[in-house]
């Protein structure tokens, strides 16, 4: 005896939704990262719990933290277009 498909009507309507969904949020995620670098860096362990902690109360990656965290700093940095230019200078001497 033939198993009979009940995929129709309703269910048939929500998984298309469904995979529309993840469609759009695997786009929405492609389109983020592609201005992303990936680097690797050694933290004191300290700090990256305190990063750990800061990102599970706020809801967001560890990564999100680390990025808001050295935009501020970049903001606050006084000699940033000294440093910019010096650094630009020895990446072309070299």
């Amino acid at each position: 005896m033939a198993k009979k498909n009940f995929k129709s009507g309703m269910d048939l309507l929500l998984q298309g939704s469904k995979n529309h969904i993840e469609a759009e949020k695997k786009a929405e995620k492609d389109m983020e990262q592609s201005h992303l670098t990936k680097a690797t860096y050694f933290f004191n362990s300290e700090t990256l719990q305190s990063i750990k902690a800061i990102a599970y109360y706020e809801r967001i990656t560890i990564g999100e933290v680390i990025d808001l965290a050295l935009r501020k700093h970049v903001q606050a940095y006084e000699h940033l277009n000294t440093a910019k230019e010096q650094y630009a200078q020895r990446c072309s001497n070299k």
